[in-house]
């Protein structure tokens, strides 16, 4: 194939299909995401929201874009991320793929935790994991819906006001039982739980993988092991993506329960996912730490 039709080639495959006139495509980069511009979009007309990652990746940490991804965000009108480092292919690759594409970190408001990890340097990116900060990141949503597309504005912002109106609800609930949870030590699977641990009062006295997919060596899982036993953690919770084997491993070693915890990383595209999920979260850690 010559240079010439080579550059052809790459600008059919990524250059942005023709849009309806007026309308808005959207595109979430990841399942929390999604859940969130989709309740803000609702039943809006000419606005269509689209999942790019499948609803059974999870966290995207390191992931690499495919050339689906890169025709989906030469489709997009507006591409909506939780930012704080959580995509890293945010910036050149998609700009690559859509120079004209605007890009909208949900989570720029959110009060951040430092301790990410790995590649995400020191800001901790699983900011959506707290009621709290999902609020935020549903108004950032809204306010750049609105800016992209002004005459679905007023439908944004019913839509937004009834989801964080269900929102407040489960914020309330998490504020209630946070009393008989505060200061409990607990072991998480990975450093995604830290924004709710904030939210709740407990403290995280350790992780099977301080890094996410990378498994500790035996001497680290001894050294948790005895840590959990030290700190007198009072259970291991694991998330519903990862191997139950280490995890319970661990929780035997160290005779303490093991329950899970699911961050809404995967899982139902439904739009009442997010509370559904959280609220199960809630429920098992009242039952596996509550103070009597």
């Amino acid at each position: 194939m010559t240079p010439a039709a080579i550059l052809l080639a790459a600008v059919l495959l990524f250059s942005p299909a023709p849009a309806a006139a007026g309308n808005l495509r959207v595109l979430a980069s990841f399942l929390p995401v999604y859940l969130f511009a989709r309740n803000v979009v609702g039943d809006t007309p000419g606005v269509s929201v689209e999942l790019m990652l499948p609803a059974s990746l999870g966290c995207p940490h390191d992931y690499a874009l495919t050339p689906g991804d890169m025709r989906k965000i030469a489709a997009a009108d507006l591409f909506i991320a939780n930012g704080q480092g959580m995509e890293e292919f945010l910036g050149a690759p998609v700009r690559k793929a859509n120079p004209r594409v605007r890009i909208v970190e949900t989570a720029a408001g959110v009060q951040t935790l430092r301790g990410g990890g790995g590649a995400h340097g020191e800001i901790n990116p699983h900011t959506w994991v707290s009621p709290r900060n999902a609020i935020l990141q549903v108004r950032a949503a809204e306010k750049a819906l609105s800016e992209a597309y002004p005459r679905g504005a007023p439908s944004f912002r019913r839509n937004a006001d009834a989801y964080v109106g269900r929102l407040s609800v489960l914020v309330r609930e998490f504020e209630a039982a946070a009393p008989a949870l505060s200061g409990r030590n607990i072991v998480t699977s990975h450093n995604v739980f830290d924004y709710l641990a904030r939210d709740l009062g407990l403290v995280i006295v350790g992780e099977i993988e301080e890094t996410s997919g990378q498994e500790p060596s035996a001497g680290e899982a001894s050294k948790l092991i005895r840590a959990i036993r030290e700190r007198k953690a009072a259970a291991v919770f694991r998330e519903p993506q990862f191997p139950e084997r280490l995890a319970a491993m661990i929780a035997r070693e160290a005779g303490v329960p093991l329950r899970v915890l699911d961050p809404v990383s995967t899982g139902s595209t439904e739009h009442s996912t997010y509370e559904d999920v959280m609220r199960k979260n809630l429920r098992t850690l009242t039952e596996a730490l509550a103070k009597r």
